[in-house]
């Protein structure tokens, strides 16, 4: 059972992964986007000096053997053998170095 502080950083975890892939997939030009990243990598690196890592999975290459909870969907527009993580729904948030949220992620494939 995680106690109240994981929790919360758990939930604010999620948030920081929901609003960072709003962002990625915003133009560059959209006004105010740069200063919001900022402030996305300030979250996490105050979460980081409390021992908590939000691993940053979108775009990662995905392999077999990776400890997550995993949805696969076709993609013919990558190279033919590819797999990549494409959405992230839950981040894996490690503790000192702990896992405390296994990652829930699409991937998409080209097999």
């Amino acid at each position: 059972m995680l106690n109240e502080q994981h929790q919360m950083v758990l939930a604010i975890a999620d948030e920081i992964t929901r609003m960072e892939q709003n962002l990625k997939s915003m133009p560059e030009e959209t006004n105010g986007r740069k200063q919001l990243m900022r402030s996305l990598l300030r979250m996490k690196t105050h979460l980081l000096i409390a021992g908590y890592e939000v691993v940053d999975m979108l775009g990662q290459p995905y392999f077999d053997g990776m400890k997550v909870v995993a949805n696969f969907k076709f993609d013919e527009t990558l190279p033919e053998g590819r797999q990549i993580v494409t959405s992230v729904a839950r981040p894996q948030v490690n503790y000192k170095g702990e896992m405390i949220q296994v990652a829930e992620i699409m991937v998409s494939q080209n097999f």
